[in-house]
């Protein structure tokens, strides 16, 4: 059994009733064992008494005498134990040497002069008078006293079977839910994570766990709907707007081109940039309406991540030293392959460089490697400030910025860009902090 099965709610469940029913099942075979015992001990002392009362009824003291000299010969310790003493000094006894026994007493071997294995395991005591002497019985209780070994038999042979086969029934059904609960585990998993076409399988059955597995597929049918409306909602205006922002642009550029005081072409140079930046959100939020629509897939071809990083950190290490920072590259020893888009892998790397390199201040480091482990990774670390922790899932949002970066260049979609071609690229995305600054992992898959 796994430790994860081990610590499943069903197996817990499946401990304590197999629990319950071991402890409930040994007090009713206690009680049942009193029961009995109580039970034969009160038939033995009345057949005791009834043996005791027809020696005193025989009134002929000669015939008393006889009957117990005769049994006394005749009948075996172990069986019964039989002593009399007449008034006049007589004795007459299977067991010599017997210490006085009180009426009633429960008397063990070790209390009687005779070798262990000519006794019983125990004798009940009956004494008084009969006839003229004083009459003590002991008859052999073994029986009574084994009542225990034969109850504890009994108990084990009709207990062991039903804990096998319930452990084993048991198991097998937690086994079952503990899997149909990781199934949903896993969907809402999924789904945490973005992937909104995840589903949980199985659920046509009229039990509880169907019930939350349909509940959690109609969530997830809701929102993956939300989503893709507000998706087609943003693509849409991107691409409504995109064509008259690029006429304004032309409009300005034009504009330019007219004798102009020198506030008026600083104030058209500033339209012009405000324009480009508005052009560029537009332009990636419908790069990212395709990448999200996977019809970039059909490019794809195993390619050299290591040379594509390289080339890029190229490009950027002059506007690096230029801001005052060091970008480090820790090229691999060998080609890292994987699955991809070439010019979309190189637009990873740029755009996660570009967001070191913009909101660090100078002289922080900028470290850059690709390297293999089990499948191919890219690493982008710097020692900046960071993103704290409860922000992280929110920069991979659409056009999210951070209140410190809002004064900054920028449309708040570089890291939204590198989430959707991680996810088309079946890569896993991971910020976490450096001590001090950023590292943002990208985990491909083998190829």
């Amino acid at each position: 059994m796994t430790p994860g099965l081990r610590r499943s709610t069903p197996v817990r469940l499946t401990a304590v009733l197999i629990a319950v029913f071991t402890l409930s099942t040994i007090v009713s075979f206690a009680i049942a064992y009193g029961v009995v015992r109580r039970s034969s001990d009160a038939a033995l002392r009345t057949q005791s008494v009834q043996e005791f009362n027809s020696y005193r009824r025989m009134a002929n003291q000669s015939q008393l005498i006889a009957r117990l000299l005769n049994e006394a010969v005749t009948i075996p310790p172990k069986s019964l134990i039989l002593h009399y003493r007449s008034d006049k000094g007589v004795l007459i006894t299977n067991v010599p040497g017997l210490p006085p026994l009180s009426n009633g007493d429960i008397v063990l071997p070790k209390d009687i002069p005779l070798p262990g294995e000519t006794l019983a395991d125990s004798y009940l005591v009956i004494s008084g008078r009969a006839g003229t002497g004083d009459l003590t019985l002991a008859r052999n209780r073994e029986h009574i006293a084994r009542l225990w070994e034969i109850f504890s038999i009994v108990a084990l042979v009709s207990l062991i079977p039903t804990l096998l086969v319930g452990s084993v029934v048991g198991i097998a059904m937690a086994r079952g839910a503990s899997t149909r609960v990781e199934r949903i585990r896993a969907t809402l998993t999924d789904l945490t994570q973005g992937r909104l076409t995840a589903r949980v399988e199985g659920t046509d059955g009229a039990d509880d766990l169907s019930q939350i597995g349909e509940a959690v597929n109609r969530m997830a049918l809701a929102q993956e709907a939300s989503l893709a409306s507000l998706r087609q909602v943003s693509t849409d205006i991107a691409h409504d707007l995109k064509t008259p922002i690029q006429r304004v642009s032309v409009l300005l550029d034009r504009l330019r081109e007219d004798r102009l005081t020198a506030p008026q072409q600083a104030l058209v140079d500033r339209a012009r940039d405000e324009t480009g930046q508005i052009v560029r959100t537009f332009q990636s939020l419908l790069q990212i309406a395709q990448l999200e629509g996977g019809q970039a897939r059909e490019g794809f071809a195993e390619v050299d991540l290591g040379a594509i990083v390289g080339g890029i950190v190229d490009v950027y290490e002059p506007a690096a030293e230029e801001a005052g920072h060091l970008l480090q590259w820790m090229a691999p020893s060998d080609p890292c392959r994987v699955r991809g888009e070439r010019n979309l892998l190189g637009q990873v790397a740029a755009n996660l460089i570009e967001n070191a390199l913009r909101h660090t201040p100078p002289g922080t480091n900028v470290t850059v490697a690709v390297q293999s482990d089990g499948g191919t990774v890219l690493s982008v670390t710097d020692t900046g400030p960071g993103i704290p922790a409860g922000e992280r899932g929110n920069v991979l949002q659409r056009l999210y910025r951070l209140e410190r970066s809002r004064t900054s260049d920028g449309s708040g979609l570089g890291l939204s860009l590198v989430a959707a071609i991680c996810e088309l690229h079946g890569a896993t995305l991971t910020l976490s902090n450096a001590g001090p600054g950023l590292a943002v992992r990208i985990a491909f898959p083998p190829v």
